[in-house]
């Protein structure tokens, strides 16, 4: 009888090892990242279409160049799918988690459109207010058609009506710092 006493004994000792085992390699890991929440202990939250999100971000073009970023405590805030932001951009962010984070690259059509040399238009010098003074690289509405001066010849002045970032490619880094 006492056998069996001590050899039920070991048997438990080794299950109570066991689970003492199983219960730190839990906790080491992080039971969210087992049980498929965030350290909030709410469900994953993954953003989908028509969810506003908050993210921090940086534009730039290929070469590196930065054109926009947010500020530290000032994220972008966007409504995902409403049309406001880059194509691009929306379809980056969805299928994120809260506090992911990742670099895309856009091609020209999902970014700022491609470029559409129709864009740029003519206007004839005379035509043109007096007191106007263009000058290449201007951004201007010539009778409500807003756009950048890029060229001035001795009768004419060509605006460009493209996005100026049109035809460019764009890295995004996103990180989502906030879903509603």
């Amino acid at each position: 009888m006492r056998e069996r006493v001590l050899e039920a004994t070991k048997s438990l000792m080794n299950i109570r090892l066991v689970l003492s085992l199983l219960a730190g390699i839990i906790l080491i890991n992080g039971y969210s990242a087992m049980a498929g929440v965030n350290e909030t202990g709410g469900r994953k939250i993954i953003v989908k279409k028509g969810d506003k999100v908050k993210i921090q971000y940086k534009a730039s073009l290929r070469n590196g160049t930065v054109f926009k970023e947010s500020k530290p405590g000032k994220p972008l805030e966007f409504t995902v799918g409403d049309g406001k932001m880059p194509h691009g951009l929306n379809q980056a962010v969805l299928g994120m988690e809260l506090r992911e984070e990742k670099s895309v690259t856009v091609g020209p059509k999902d970014a700022y459109g491609k470029r559409n040399h129709e864009l740029v238009m003519k206007f004839v010098k005379d035509s043109l207010p007096r007191s106007f003074e263009p000058e290449i690289g201007d951004v201007v509405k010539i009778r409500n058609v807003p756009g950048t001066i890029v060229k001035i010849d001795e009768e004419n002045v060509y605006l460009d009506g493209n996005h100026p970032l049109a035809g460019k490619d764009v890295v995004f880094y996103i990180r989502i710092i906030g879903i509603e």
